[in-house]
């Protein structure tokens, strides 16, 4: 049984809105159930980033009274979509990622050209290959074909299958920001909060805009051990039909198996071909 968490309490969320993602707006439909909505992007809030939450910083993140995130979660850890652990903080549970990656096992049987296409980019680059897709306001891993030469582990940090890379910092998350049309990306720059991984992340919305403009101009992403200290990553968008999901491919390798100028030479011609092979496979 969960017992009630110190702090509970009607007091109105409030003070970290500018560090998250903004709260779903209700739809205005007699048939649309604003508690699900709330339910499901409870559990949105947990990432790689922070895998465990209090009630306090859910409430905040959903702009909810404490009290209601803390029946909202209460009846998420009796579905047995999250645990809580001896600190009264939450986590996912197994049975939470199951919707998510039978979403994304969809996707990937729709495509099954993909995999051909990734692997054979593996074996010529020796690096490890990503493939992700534009998941609302972020970037979602749908495919991490992990190779194994000397640095890679640390390289490639723990993000796997499902994981949503940081966008500021990334090569994937670069080139999904720069196949935004103007609009939408100054729309998403000015809710983004640049976090710092390492002393070469952009932390600044101006720099990154112009980071932005030069990806356009290139038609490739660069992310030079801005997330991870020792890695680097380069990253085209897949140009799709309209209204299909837009995806790009990364690939990674330690940063000191080559220069940028060297990576870049090496890794990008056979990056854009199996984008661009990847954009004439045929779906399911």
């Amino acid at each position: 049984m969960v017992g009630k968490q110190e702090g509970d309490d009607d007091t109105p969320a409030r003070g970290k809105r500018e560090d998250l993602e903004p709260r779903d707006t209700p739809l205005p439909d007699l048939q649309f159930s604003q508690s699900l909505q709330y339910g499901l992007s409870m559990l949105r809030c947990f990432t790689a980033e922070r895998p465990t939450l209090g009630i306090a910083d859910m409430a905040d993140m959903l702009n909810l009274t404490r009290s209601t995130a803390h029946r909202y979660a209460i009846t998420l850890v009796q579905l047995g979509r999250l645990g809580q652990d001896s600190k009264r903080k939450y986590r996912l549970s197994h049975d939470a990622a199951r919707p998510g990656m039978a979403v994304i096992d969809t996707m990937r049987l729709q495509h099954p050209a993909h995999d051909v296409i990734l692997e054979d980019l593996r074996e010529k680059t020796g690096c490890t290959v990503s493939m992700g897709v534009l998941d609302g306001a972020r970037a979602l891993y749908i495919y991490r074909l992990f190779a194994h030469g000397a640095g890679q582990f640390e390289a490639d940090g723990d993000l796997g299958v499902g994981a949503h890379p940081p966008m500021h910092c990334t090569a994937i998350g670069k080139a999904f920001l720069a196949s935004l049309p103007d609009g939408k990306f100054s729309k998403l720059l000015s809710e983004m909060r640049l976090e710092r991984f390492t002393p070469n992340t952009i932390t600044t919305k101006a720099l990154l805009a112009r980071e932005i403009e030069r990806v356009r101009k290139e038609r490739i992403a660069v992310g030079d051990e801005e997330h991870v200290k020792g890695a680097r990553s380069v990253a085209v968008p897949v140009t799709g039909r309209p209204g299909a999901p837009t995806f790009a491919i990364e690939v990674t390798a330690p940063a000191d198996v080559y220069t940028s100028r060297e990576f870049l030479a090496r890794v990008g011609p056979p990056l854009k071909h199996a984008a661009k092979s990847i954009s004439q496979a045929p779906a399911k």
